[in-house]
């Protein structure tokens, strides 16, 4: 908060000159070969290169996104200079430090990665949910505490007016449950999640390699994580503009912008930074059931899920046509999956147009499918990888064939009659 604003000294930004950086990187390059179980502690340094503002930044950092959020609190300002380049986190793109991550993670150096972070980055990003612990939570991400399932949504979840309430408003789908869904937003004085927080703990006390970037190292417990690898006399490596109260117990501390080390030591490692692609999976599940001597009910279910076999909603809704009848199916918090459509097959095969719609963060367009369901077939199930280009805003589909189906969520019914 406010009062967290940092001292003027603490403040100061510091910058490598280009042959010691160059030296530093180095050498963090050679340490990242040679680790056995090297882990990344993030915060948030890494996602101001996405245009969101920092917190702790002093009234003449040198970032494009300006002073830090509780900085401007501390001084009163209410609104931020028109110069200063800022975005909203679900329309912020994943960093080069991002996109790091997750390839030292596909390449099986990176264990897992540890933030402080509550922008859904590092998820929107790739990298998988068993790689990663969110010590202060996701604003994308709301759970049931009664069954303890997880929704993420493709906007921010938390709309609680008190700061320690953290109901949504909405309810689980799971028809057994119906709790109470909360947001995951970690507030000053409270408790961080027990999963998380082991998860981390637990990395810390094996990592040989601690590559903390962006964070000041000042709020605790989280920053207990990468002090405790320092104080096994493993190497931990700090990446900030400011410096923090573990510069002293560090092996290496590098003064540079983490979008430029980053791009340096992937250069070193020979390994190419991922470019992003915004990344969805649909399940569409066709069922049938006579109906009649020459007709068959036909049952239509989509839900959504994100890489890794989560509950996902990014949808807005989906407009099914069959014949010449359109039927937009489209819930008020465009949350609930799946949707149901019914209708009758009077022919061999029925054809339905599937359009998916979406948030629109990236300017995504609407997406159209084509289905061909075959009388008689009972039974029909489709897996779709959506992959979407921000550059040039395109969709492109496969086939989902690594794709995993987790129970199916409550629904309501709507249907369509086939001329």
């Amino acid at each position: 908060m406010a009062h967290t604003a940092r001292k003027k000294d603490e403040k100061k930004e510091f910058f490598d000159p280009p042959d010691v950086l160059e030296k530093k990187v180095e050498q963090l390059a050679q340490w990242i070969r040679e680790s056995k179980h090297m882990i990344a502690f993030t915060g948030a340094g890494i996602s101001t290169a996405a245009g969101i503002p920092d917190f702790r930044s002093g009234m003449d950092t040198k970032l494009s996104t300006g002073p830090g959020v509780w900085e401007l609190k501390a001084k009163g300002v209410a609104t931020r200079d028109t110069k200063h380049k800022v975005t909203v986190a679900v329309k912020a793109l994943p960093t080069p430090t991002h996109m790091m991550i997750v390839k030292l993670q596909q390449e099986g150096i990176l264990k897992c990665c540890i933030s402080q972070n509550t922008d859904g980055l590092h998820r929107r990003s790739g990298l998988p949910r068993e790689a990663l612990a969110e010590l202060h939570g996701n604003t994308n991400l709301e759970v049931c505490k009664k069954c303890g399932r997880e929704y993420l949504r493709d906007f921010r979840v938390r709309n609680a007016k008190r700061v320690k309430d953290h109901r949504t408003g909405r309810k689980c789908d799971n028809p057994n449950c119906q709790g109470i869904l909360r947001d995951t937003i970690i507030n000053f004085g409270e408790d961080l999640p027990d999963s998380e927080l082991t998860r981390g703990t637990e990395e810390g006390e094996v990592a040989d390699l601690c590559l903390a970037m962006g964070s000041s190292l000042t709020v605790t417990p989280a920053a207990d994580i990468p002090e405790c690898v320092a104080e096994r006399g493993e190497k931990l490596v700090i990446v900030n503009l400011q410096k923090t109260p573990l510069h002293s117990m560090a092996a290496l501390c590098i003064h540079a912008k983490c979008e430029e080390v980053s791009t340096m030591v992937m250069e070193k490692l020979g390994l190419p930074i991922p470019e992003f692609r915004l990344k969805r999976r649909v399940f569409i599940k066709v069922t049938q059931s006579t109906k009649g001597p020459s007709e068959e009910q036909v049952s239509l279910s989509i839900e959504g899920q994100d890489m890794y076999g989560f509950y996902f909603s990014f949808l807005t809704g989906v407009t099914v046509s069959v014949g010449e009848r359109p039927q937009q199916l489209q819930e008020p918090f465009f949350i609930r999956f799946p949707w149901r459509a019914s209708a009758g097959a009077s022919s061999d095969e029925m054809k339905a147009q599937l359009t998916f719609h979406f948030q629109g963060h990236y300017g995504e367009p609407p997406l159209d499918k084509e289905l061909i369901i075959k009388k008689g077939v009972k039974d029909m199930q489709l897996k779709l990888l959506l992959i979407y280009n921000p550059e040039t805003r395109e969709w492109s589909v496969e086939d989902d064939v690594a794709a995993a189906v987790v129970p199916t969520a409550s629904i309501k019914k709507l249907t369509l009659k086939d001329k």
